[in-house]
């Protein structure tokens, strides 16, 4: 089928009307191209309907990663602040034990620098070989207040001092036994509480 185009204003006599005729072919091509652009914008619309489908899709796939991105990220922030809180606890603790520690270890060189101060004025008239009783018992507890309870001597006491000796009277009475043995090249000498009346 062939189309021709026809001017729209024809060459007619002139009628007093003066309106304007248009053929059926005329119609025709006027119908045709409607239809054309019409099914031009239907296919633009339906390109741009697709085009932002693909976006919205785009974006709700965008938006889910970075939420899940989100909540992961705020899941091992969590994970790490309470890890740290944990380790700044423990380490409190630690710290804590540390100084108790070392509290302890400065309370005992002090009491067996004491002990040692007073043990140097006693020792002499132990190792000379006739100490009387109320001395050795004072010597017993000076070496039993030591924090390991014994004393290194460097040459061997007399064997008497190596019994049980009793300091104090009565209620207040205290019963000390000192033990004397040579270890790792040295002589030592223990005392133990065996009784307290």
């Amino acid at each position: 089928m062939e189309l021709t185009h026809q001017s729209p204003f024809r060459h007619t006599a002139r009628t007093p009307d003066f309106g304007i005729h248009y053929a059926q072919s005329d119609i025709d091509t006027i119908r045709d191209q409607i239809e054309q652009t019409e099914a031009m914008k239907r296919r633009w619309l339906f390109l741009i309907m697709i085009i932002s489908v693909a976006a919205l899709a785009g974006a709700i796939v965008l938006l889910s990663t970075n939420y899940a991105l989100y909540s992961s990220s705020e899941s091992e922030k969590k994970k790490l602040v309470e890890e740290n809180a944990a380790l700044k606890s423990r380490s409190e603790q630690t710290q804590q034990q540390l100084e108790a520690k070392t509290a302890e270890e400065q309370k005992q060189a002090a009491a067996r620098a004491e002990a040692q101060k007073k043990l140097q004025t006693t020792l002499p008239s132990i190792l000379r070989g006739n100490p009387g009783s109320v001395e050795v018992g004072r010597f017993a507890k000076m070496v039993y207040d030591l924090p390991d309870h014994q004393v290194d001597l460097q040459s061997k006491p007399p064997d008497k001092i190596f019994r049980n000796w009793k300091i104090g009277a009565g209620e207040n009475a205290e019963i000390y036994s000192l033990v004397g043995g040579f270890v790792d090249g040295k002589w030592v000498i223990s005392s133990s509480l065996i009784a307290r009346r």
